[in-house]
């Protein structure tokens, strides 16, 4: 993979991060879980251990769900909003450190990405509800549609890059 490649991916998993907070963590631990984490070396290297990767799908699928509920607070707040800048980070960072790049570049560009998307998606969702009169859970599967897709794009991204070395 190319540097813009690798930097992009570390990109697209913070954006993940910024709409579900826990599914970049979750993919992190699937990546692991096939072995395209590195755990020697790796500053998500505690990502290897079975239970960790599969808590984190429980957190990503009770956040799907509790997306939908309307008394949770704004992504944008100042404590989810954190949560996703860290999450995006140690997304970016497993990616990079993954691809042989500078992990510390990998968690600025997944945090940033997090950040940059929790404030896009927020506005698009408020746009597609007041401006179309979409329901907000409708938005929501959406939501989680476009993080799947995504995650789903990840790891066959991090499959096919294998298959090439091989």
């Amino acid at each position: 993979m190319t540097d813009a490649q690798v930097y992009a991916e570390a990109a697209v998993m913070g954006a993940v991060a910024g709409i579900r907070s826990m599914s970049a963590p979750a993919i992190v631990g699937q990546l692991a879980d096939a072995g395209f984490i590195p755990e020697e070396g790796s500053p998500v290297g505690w990502l290897h251990h079975p239970n960790v990767g599969k808590a984190f799908s429980v957190l990503a699928s009770g956040e799907s769900l509790a997306d939908k509920l309307p008394f949770l607070p704004a992504r944008t707040d100042i404590g989810p909003l954190a949560a996703r800048a860290i999450t995006g980070s140690v997304g970016g960072a497993a990616v990079c450190g993954a691809a042989k790049r500078p992990w510390w570049i990998g968690a600025l560009i997944g945090a940033a990405a997090a950040i940059g998307a929790s404030f896009g998606a927020t506005r698009v969702r408020k746009w597609i509800t007041e401006q179309h009169n979409v329901p907000n859970a409708v938005v929501g599967l959406i939501e989680d549609a476009v993080v799947t897709g995504a995650g789903q794009l990840i790891v066959a991204s991090f499959k096919s890059d294998k298959a090439i070395e091989a």
